[in-house]
């Protein structure tokens, strides 16, 4: 792990860059006096530096906790098993424009939240040609209704 710089090394570097020296420079005039900095701490804390006198202080990010899905929300949901359990149900690519949201996020709906049930009486059919010619309807991957 890297260690923090110590006060008087800072003032140091925060000295030499007033008087307009680059990182490089700076990493060369300090080993001259056998302080040991590597270019990329040198970079960091100009930044940090400027960020303050800037006033945009950046906070280390966190990375944030997977919950529950923003997109796939009850009402959601709701809306997309009624638009599927009707005598003719929408497409994945017809709800995705219809609500907004990606084809994916509408799959993962049907397979997770409705848990691949579409309807009374839909089934899911994929795009077939053999079916298509035994009177089956063309689904391409989404929810259709079984022939009688």
């Amino acid at each position: 792990m890297s260690r923090k710089l110590d006060l008087g090394l800072r003032e140091s570097i925060l000295t030499l860059v007033s008087l307009k020296y680059s990182s490089r420079k700076i990493v060369e005039a300090l080993k001259v006096r056998n302080i040991v900095v590597s270019q990329k701490a040198v970079s960091n804390l100009i930044r940090k530096n400027n960020n303050k006198e800037a006033g945009s202080d950046t906070a280390p990010s966190s990375v944030k906790p997977r919950g529950s899905p923003k997109l796939r929300t009850p009402g959601l949901v709701a809306a997309i098993e009624k638009d599927l359990s009707g005598p003719n149900p929408l497409t994945r690519s017809a709800l995705s424009l219809k609500y907004g949201v990606s084809a994916t996020t509408i799959a993962n709906v049907i397979s997770q939240d409705l848990e691949g049930r579409c309807g009374k009486s839909a089934v899911f059919m994929p795009y077939r040609t053999s079916r298509l010619n035994n009177g089956w309807t063309e689904a391409r991957g989404s929810c259709a209704i079984s022939p009688p």
